[in-house]
């Protein structure tokens, strides 16, 4: 065997021992975040961005601008996965943004959510208060995203 042939072979047995990369999943579409939350007819808050499923149907990933315009505590931003308990999607506030929908800056949130198993839908929620001496109404807004994928 000439030496050209050993390296092509040593090259092919290199080549046939590497591990594969796993796959990656990709995600699809932005499907589009709209929600508005009024009480009383007064805009209290709101959620606007997006939303996309992953191909895998095992996460979600949403860049959502949460408004607080006249709720009279911060909304909250809720993600419910297969009709689930519904929880705070992110805990903490987000990054200041000014957009057309509120009057306010709003929070803009983002990431991606790995809840365990297959997601089949996400249901998305925010929440606005509106307080009226001494009494005070709670008032939700809320989507349901279908995973394409499934």
């Amino acid at each position: 065997m000439g030496r050209l042939s050993r390296i092509l072979v040593i090259a092919l047995l290199a080549v046939l021992a590497t591990p594969a990369a796993p796959a990656q999943a990709a995600y699809g579409a932005d499907l589009p975040v709209h929600l508005d939350v009024y009480g009383q007819g007064v805009k209290l808050s709101g959620a606007y961005g997006s939303i996309a499923f992953d191909d895998g149907n095992a996460k979600y990933r949403y860049t959502i601008a949460v408004c607080w315009q006249s709720s009279y505590s911060r909304p909250t931003l809720y993600a419910s996965v297969n009709g689930a308990w519904r929880t705070p999607l992110p805990a903490t506030p987000g990054t200041p943004v000014t957009i057309p929908q509120c009057a306010n800056p709003a929070s803009l949130v983002s990431g991606e959510v790995t809840p365990g198993g297959t997601v089949a839908n996400v249901t998305l929620i925010v929440d606005g208060v509106k307080f009226n001496p001494p009494n005070s109404t709670y008032h939700t807004s809320s989507a349901f995203y279908d995973n394409p994928f499934n």
